[in-house]
């Protein structure tokens, strides 16, 4: 008997020992501090342990994180030098500024106002939002996210994540629908979040445009919401917001989900018409003012309904096609709220269509940038929507531009600017470099270039070359000619690098992640060689880290879509209706089936496992002794 009791302890012993082995991964992760800044930009530190918050987060970041005494304590005022803001005036207003949030295990939830607190351990994060109610999206088990248009509230189509190293073959996924896919992807608690345009002249649902929610770990769609029937319109990027996703749309309509389910939870339409998919509380309205003189003739884009939009300081930014950009407040218990609008000048005002307003921090305020389809170029003060500057854009002639087709913050209070003569792709245009202070032109060169990405003192795009067209080469300063193909320039003179020859069109944009370019062309694969294929270039060199070609396709497989590049994949779509997941890891590695549910491992972990094992013996040794 006393031989069975001791052999009963040692059992238990070792099965208490194996989980902790089994949890140490996580164990060694759980001390995380992550910086939310409100606007698709995050960092994660290594947090220290302290005998308060306050000591734990300054022992992490430095004197990046100031605090104050206030009323609740001791508060978190500022980091990295962004404090807390009011936006909007009056009982609109929508103020914003750092939170404290404490990782559950599942979630964050919000922790306390006084930093003064115990620290307790665990994962901690400092968000920037307006409620407590509004939480991060990175989490310490999925840290890497993509939130909105180019990944940000300034588009900066930089990410901070990783890429694959190679591409495996078949790709990891596709997923195929009815219609196009013409808006970013989107990334989130490792969910894909994308909108598919409805497929031009179909009846029925195949006619509706839809936002989904994909799991590529088991390869599924979670949920599918269908969302407007303005056809081939919809090619606008939703915007995640803690658990919510905002979807502007080509209807005039604005419509908030649940992040995880899809259910509706508000709406914002124009006035005078219904919610399509809110009632009641939960719809908002707002007036259009598509007759004005300055916008009611303005190409057939005045029926192009929302632009992108981006989500900063606590409030969503976007412009709409009447020429008009706006700002509101949206949340799950309040929906959407009117902060503010501003109405450019008549000689500048034009059809704000698909491209997104950016956001900048310059001198202290905010700032919010937006051009039009008519050449014009608007900032405005981003707190109270009161005009700064504007301008009438022209090309390195003179002439007047047909629209402002991306606009992309640099360092040192500048901004790159591109512009065409009024096509969506990169034709018949240029690009130039401006002062956000007062929109002033530091450079102005009618190279074609198309939604640059920013890193450091470098932009990289696709440009498209003239005949006969130069640029000035950074290491000679001689005139080289330019040939269409990727490339990277220098800022302050948009002098060149290198560049990458390529036949195939890209108007997407590309997008820049650990020291390599991506991009997607936007000729389809039934160009052969010319087209259909995802880019990974060295952005030092030029040099063809690895190419791949997405699979299936058809001949209207044109893709307009800049590259999702997070988590170790390159997420992508076309006009096939596709979107596509590339990897390290071969579709052919698994099977897929619509009969896998998403769900964690949860007692299914080895851990638990062997834990049950173990007990199962235990019991065996202990009847045994007893037997005895």
């Amino acid at each position: 008997m006393a031989k069975g009791i001791l052999i009963l302890l040692a059992l238990l012993a070792a099965s208490a020992s194996l989980l902790t082995v089994a949890d140490a991964s996580c164990a060694e992760g759980q001390d995380a501090l992550l910086i939310d800044f409100g606007n698709g930009h995050t960092e994660w530190s290594d947090l220290q342990r302290g005998g308060t918050i306050e000591s734990a987060v300054s022992l992490s970041i430095g004197g990046r994180a100031a605090f104050a005494d206030s009323d609740s304590g001791r508060s978190l005022v500022s980091v990295d030098g962004v404090s807390g803001v009011v936006v909007g005036k009056g009982a609109a207003r929508q103020a914003c500024g750092w939170r404290i949030y404490a990782w559950n295990s599942v979630e964050w939830e919000f922790l306390t106002s006084d930093a003064s607190d115990r620290y307790a351990g665990g994962p901690i994060a400092l968000g920037y939002y307006p409620k407590d109610s509004v939480v991060p999206v990175a989490s310490p088990d999925c840290r890497d996210v993509w939130t909105s248009f180019r990944g940000n509230s300034s588009s900066s189509g930089v990410s901070m994540s990783a890429g694959p190293e190679r591409v495996a073959s078949p790709l990891e996924w596709s997923v195929t629908y009815a219609g196009a896919v013409d808006a970013s992807v989107l990334y989130a608690d490792g969910m894909i979040y994308h909108t598919v345009a409805g497929k031009y002249g179909a009846v029925g649902t195949d006619g509706l445009a839809r936002v989904c929610c994909l799991d590529p770990v088991n390869r599924e769609v979670l949920w599918s919401v269908t969302y407007s029937n303005s056809g081939n319109t919809e090619i606008t990027t939703p915007v995640i917001v803690g658990g919510l996703i905002v979807v502007t749309s080509g209807n005039w309509h604005v419509y908030c989900l649940d992040r995880f389910t899809g259910e509706p939870v508000a709406e914002l339409a124009p006035s005078g018409e219904d919610g399509d998919m809110c009632r009641g509380s939960m719809l908002s309205t707002y007036i259009p003012r598509k007759g004005d003189e300055s916008v009611r003739n303005d190409r057939i884009h005045l029926e192009g309904g929302m632009t992108n939009a981006v989500y900063d300081s606590g409030v969503l930014y976007f412009g709409t096609s009447d020429g008009i950009l706006r700002c509101f407040s949206v949340d799950r218990e309040d929906g959407f709220r009117e902060i503010w609008n501003h109405v450019p000048a008549s000689d500048v005002r034009g059809c704000f269509y698909y491209h997104p307003p950016v956001v900048c921090d310059h001198g202290g305020a905010k700032r919010v940038l937006i051009g039009n389809y008519g050449g014009g170029l608007v900032c405005v003060d981003g707190l109270t929507g009161s005009g700064l500057w504007s301008q009438k854009v022209t090309d390195a002639s003179g002439k007047a531009v047909g629209q402002v087709t991306s606009i992309t913050v640099c360092e040192g209070g500048r901004a790159l600017v591109c512009y065409s003569g009024g096509e969506m792709s990169s034709a018949g245009g240029g690009i130039m470099l401006i002062d956000v202070e007062d929109g002033s032109v530091v450079w102005k060169e009618d190279v074609r270039c198309g939604r640059p990405a920013v890193f450091g003192d470098r932009f990289y795009s696709y440009v498209s070359a003239l005949p006969g067209q130069t640029v000035k080469d950074s290491s000679t300063g001689a005139e080289v000619p330019l040939e269409s193909g990727y490339c990277s320039m220098w800022v302050d003179d948009c002098s060149l690098l290198w560049l990458r020859q390529t036949d195939a069109l890209s108007i997407g944009g590309v997008s820049y992640c650990g020291g390599r370019v991506y991009s997607m062309d936007y000729s389809p694969g039934t160009e052969g060689a010319n087209g259909g294929w995802v880019w990974c270039l060295d952005a030092d060199t030029g040099s063809v880290v690895w190419k791949c070609q997405v699979s299936p396709y058809s001949g209207n497989s044109y893709s307009m879509c800049s590259p999702t590049v997070v988590d170790g994949r390159v997420l992508v779509g076309n006009d096939y209706g596709a979107v596509y997941v590339l990897s390290e890891k071969s579709g052919s590695e698994r099977s897929q089936s619509s009969e896998i549910d998403y769900r964690s491992e949860g007692l299914a972990h080895p851990s638990w496992i062997a834990f049950f094992v173990l007990v199962a013996a235990v019991i065996a040794v202990s009847v045994h002794a007893y037997r005895r």
